[in-house]
């Protein structure tokens, strides 16, 4: 067996950081002299405490974190994961928080057997475990869960096999013009371009009897890089584990939709779960699909569905036939959340942060290193409250179970503490897989871009000593500039993301994190953040302390970093004299939304509608500007906000009026058939995976050319702008001195 090499590669900056010699804040730029949404008698005192907190983070706690969260598996609804909340219940009482443990009983299945077996044209025993490594003896851990899909349903079926590329709905129009059926064939689809639960859909609405889905080194394996242990990516043996659930549907216990899965809940049937697959589906690892691939017969795979194993691809079916067998034990389980507070003088506003922490197997990068950072935010914090500070508002930090299996444990409270949320929530922020390298990679609410890029401008980056915000614009722009020229000449480079006065861009929040529920389901502002890197483990058994401690962040530093960028987002945000929400940004973005469902109705002559889709454009168009104007006025009064303009009880309902700004988004009857998403602007897409669609509503009846659902959607996003703007015009009048 291979041997592991250690690749240990540190920046001089970083190992001057690293010994105490360099301070983390950002010495050599001074800061500016305002902060957004604090008046300014108040910025010295918060520049203070800004400066107090980043000394505390310190990278061999944060080490330590990962070395216990690492030290056995620990999936959802096992008794491992109720020792890791019990351990991190502990953890935060011992800093300071009130904490309780929080339990749901959930609709969660566990692999008795997955077996995979090549009946031709030879006889071979597939669903191979991952091989384990000298040197890493967490690779040796008997422990480690067999690769398996979390809710998939069992089944034991024999059938020929067709490879279906990504398992998209153009791979299967692909394979229509091909002349081949998939109906009643295992298909076997890579991982890549959308969630498994999507390829799962999409299989099963196509009547196929079974799916497979593998890792191809493409994507994240030898073709490029180094594979484990000689490097961070995924070796031939290694299985991508993962939940199927329909969370594009709705996320969250099955037989709870919309409501927390309490041991009183009412429940549905499974058999009236929409979000529960009823195609059985299966990971496998690159060596197993090999066998399955190099004898398929069938056409020659069309461009772009050649992947990197060595060999001809073929669609199929041809000599490979199949036998699949997997049970899976159905129960309701228990789950086990972790809800820590550090109550502020106003207890009636919550700053939320919020991290899962089962994991399929260690899952060092997947949470634990998020976990781990989240730990130390939340000890810097107590050793500032232990010094005499007291938060304005309440500062909440959540630790959720069973996020991997379908966002269970995030939903479950937000579905069970909606209505609170709703009233005293100012802000969600989440991280999950939150260190995998240098990298800072964030999506928000558009509100909150511009906090995003403020706070990485006070922390300093462990691998350049500059900001964070210059070392994320470096990266942003060499990866376009990649982009660009890794393009073939009949492709085109892609277009850059806008964003304001050429900012680095933030992206759009989709799904696949426990901002989720919060976003798109209760309108609380949210964004996700994390440090990313080269990171082919994924849901595997590698991703375990070994592959961190030599990949992902050696020295630890980054989950030091992320913790001072979660701990400055969380002071911002709860110290604020006016919260830091930029509505003018998001403005932008409505325009430009609006301004390209315009245009591709105009493209595509979508007119079954006739005059009335015309007419809903223009209102929509018209709503879009109003929502423009009221957020130019709501900020140039909040501008001019001095004190003794503004008292106590004013603040409070300004604060309170842009809170709910989010919330006018919402619509009450949610998107045309998946009724628990509720914001308009925002989802993932039906089809599209974890990529956030904009307007999506909207943007998905033109594409399904439905014109009942269509003007039902123009309809609900027009009356959600004019909710928004609204509540922007209070914002306007009540920071209007009288």
């Amino acid at each position: 067996m291979p041997r592991l090499r250690p690749r240990l590669a540190l920046s001089l900056t970083a190992v001057i950081i690293a010994l105490g010699l360099l301070p983390p804040g950002i010495a050599s730029r001074k800061s500016p002299a305002t902060i957004r949404g604090f008046l300014p008698a108040h910025v010295p005192v918060e520049r203070d405490l800004e400066r107090k907190f980043q000394e505390i983070p310190n990278a061999a706690r944060a080490e330590s974190n990962l070395r216990y969260l690492t030290s056995a598996p620990h999936m959802a609804g096992t008794e491992a994961s109720h020792r890791v909340a019990e351990w991190l219940l502990n953890q935060y009482r011992s800093y300071g928080f009130e904490a309780e443990i929080v339990t749901y009983s959930v609709w969660l299945p566990l692999p008795r057997e997955v077996k995979l077996e090549l009946l031709a044209p030879e006889r071979k025993s597939l669903a191979s475990r991952e091989q384990p490594f000298d040197g890493d003896q967490d690779t040796y851990d008997s422990r480690a869960v067999a690769g398996f899909n979390s809710y998939s349903p069992s089944a034991d079926l024999s059938a020929p096999v067709v490879y279906a590329n990504y398992g998209t709905d153009e791979d299967y129009r692909t394979l229509e013009s091909l002349g081949v059926n998939v109906v009643g064939k295992i298909l076997l689809v890579r991982y890549g371009r959308g969630y498994r639960g999507i390829k799962s859909k999409l299989a099963e609405e196509h009547k196929a009897a079974g799916l497979l889905i593998y890792s191809d080194p493409q994507e994240d394996g030898y073709v490029v890089g180094d594979t484990y242990p000689e490097g961070p990516w995924r070796p031939l043996t290694a299985i991508q584990r993962g939940s199927v659930l329909y969370t594009q549907l709705y996320p969250g216990d099955p037989l709870t939709p919309g409501a927390g899965a309490t041991s009183s809940a009412d429940r549905i049937a499974p058999a009236d779960a929409s979000s529960l697959p009823r195609i059985p589906t299966a990971p496998i690892n690159a060596q197993d699909a090999s066998f399955i691939l190099s004898d398929l017969g069938g056409a020659h795979v069309p461009r772009g569905w050649q992947g990197g194993l060595p060999f001809t691809y073929h669609v199929g079916p041809g000599a490979s036939q199949l036998h699949m067998k997997i049970e899976m034990d159905y129960q309701q389980r228990p789950i086990y959340d972790v809800i820590a507070k550090l109550r502020g003088t106003n207890d009636n506003e919550w700053v939320i942060l919020g991290n899962h922490h089962d994991a399929w197997i260690f899952g060092a990068a997947d949470p634990g290193s998020g976990t781990s950072a989240m730990l130390e935010t939340a000890r810097s914090l107590g050793e500032l409250a232990r010094s005499g500070w007291k938060p304005r508002r309440t500062i909440m930090i959540c630790q959720w179970d069973a996020e991997e299996p379908g966002l269970i444990g995030s939903t479950e409270w937000v579905e069970s503490n909606r209505a609170a949320l709703q009233e005293k929530a100012v802000a969600y922020i989440n991280t999950d897989v939150g260190v995998t390298g240098p990298n800072f990679s964030a999506s928000a609410a558009p509100s909150l871009n511009e906090l995003v890029r403020e706070v990485t401008r006070e922390v300093r980056d462990p691998n350049t000593g500059r900001s964070v915000y210059d070392a994320w614009r470096e990266h942003v722009t060499r990866s376009r500039s990649d982009v660009a020229r890794d393009k073939r000449p009949d492709e085109g480079a892609s277009a850059a993301p806008s964003s304001p006065r050429g900012e680095v861009p933030v992206g759009a929040l989709g799904a696949g994190s426990d901002f989720c529920p919060f976003f798109d389901h209760a309108g609380i502002p949210s964004m996700d953040i994390s440090f990313a890197g080269d990171y082919g483990v994924y849901h595997s058994l590698y991703d375990d302390f070994y592959w961190m401690k030599h990949f992902g962040d050696p020295s630890f530093l980054y989950q030091a970093t992320l913790a001072r960028v979660l701990g400055l987002l969380a002071l911002r945000l709860e110290e604020a004299d006016i919260l830091p929400f930029n509505y003018s940004e998001y403005a932008a973005e409505i325009t430009s939304a609006t301004d390209d469902l315009s245009a591709r109705s105009a493209l595509s002559g979508t007119t079954g509608a006739g005059e009335k889709q015309s007419q809903d454009l223009r209102a929509l168009s018209e709503a879009s500007a109003e929502f423009a104007a009221a957020a130019g006025r709501a900020a140039q009064r909040l501008r001019a906000l001095s004190p003794g303009t503004i008292t106590p009880e004013k603040e409070r309902e300004i604060n309170r009026a842009l809170v709910t700004v989010e919330q006018g988004f919402l619509s009450p009857q949610g998107l045309a058939g998946r009724a628990w998403y509720k914001h308009t602007m925002f989802a993932p897409g039906s089809y599209a995976g974890y990529a956030a669609e904009i307007a999506p509503g909207v943007s998905e009846s033109m594409d399904d050319d439905d014109p009942s659902i269509l003007l039902r959607e123009f309809d609900s996003l027009t009356a959600a702008l004019h909710r928004a703007t609204m509540r922007l015009d209070d914002v306007a009048r009540l920071a209007t001195p009288e």
